[in-house]
């Protein structure tokens, strides 16, 4: 503590310390596809940090334009299977879901993934993992991004479509209602953080553990949504030895997806890493 009257004297920012350089942090917003006879898709938005602001505004541009030309309202969820499927009303208040054609729900898809891919400092990247249980696949997601951190020297962070156990649906409900969706959402989740504290701890580069983030309130959770739907019918389509003959690719999921082609990582199958099961 300085005595009244004592000056303090500012000697410049802390030093780092010999052999760490400079990390960034990635911010990795996950959802998931695929179905449950064949395996897992987990989709990843790779955002840097500091791009966070221009990422979402790119994203933000998206809803404008679609809002603009199709009606689509601001605040309702993009949800890729009930817009590729012809299901709810996207459109604002007063305007009917039956003129929300399915070419312009298909466009809707494009026009967003187009608008995301103009935002710099991020990365695209999908899983496909041979998995039923989509905990499991987690797991194996997790370990393959914890090393691919650690390769590009960075720490990651994630945020996962999941119930988070308070929304402002909440506000108007009894506080043991309340409790029970709070104690829902910790019970979901905890397959998930269990994953997360089974890294190990001397060389993690996954800081904390997942953020559960309710698709309706997430954009960028929305965003991971439509890239892992058009992620597994592009992979679907390419092999049906995987998914099953029966699977019937969505070509609008597709094209809207393939907007991201200069996004994904140079390693990959149309943006898709096939983790075999150990």
């Amino acid at each position: 503590m300085l005595d009244d009257g004592a000056e303090l004297v500012l000697s410049g920012p802390p030093t780092v310390p010999d052999g760490i350089g400079e990390l960034h942090v990635r911010l990795c917003y996950v959802d998931d596809s695929g179905d449950s006879k064949h395996g897992v898709i987990l989709s990843a938005i790779l955002v840097e940090d500091r791009a966070w602001n221009g990422v979402l505004a790119a994203w933000l541009d998206g809803r404008r334009a679609i809002s603009e030309e199709f009606g689509v309202s601001k605040s309702k969820e993009l949800h890729a299977v009930n817009l590729y499927k012809g299901r709810g009303n996207f459109l604002s208040e007063g305007m009917s879901a039956n003129s929300f054609t399915s070419h312009q729900r298909d466009a809707t898809g494009r026009i967003m993934l187009s608008h995301l891919s103009r935002a710099e400092g991020f990365r695209v990247v999908t899983l496909a993992i041979s998995r039923r249980s989509k905990s499991v696949a987690y797991r194996d997601f997790l370990c393959w991004l914890d090393n691919w951190a650690a390769q590009e020297d960075e720490t990651a962070m994630v945020f996962y479509d999941g119930h988070q156990g308070y929304s402002p649906d909440l506000l108007n409900v009894s506080q043991e209602e309340a409790g029970r969706e709070w104690e829902t959402a910790l019970r979901e989740a905890a397959p998930y953080r269990t994953a997360h504290r089974g890294l190990e701890i001397s060389t993690r580069r996954i800081v904390e553990d997942v953020v559960m983030q309710d698709s309706r309130y997430s954009q960028l959770i929305q965003a991971a949504d439509l890239i892992a739907y058009g992620a597994f019918h592009k992979h679907a389509q390419d092999h049906p030895e995987v998914w099953g003959k029966k699977t019937r690719p969505v070509p609008g999921a597709i094209r809207a997806y393939m907007k991201l082609r200069h996004r994904w990582l140079p390693e990959s199958d149309n943006g898709i890493v096939w983790l075999e099961r150990k």
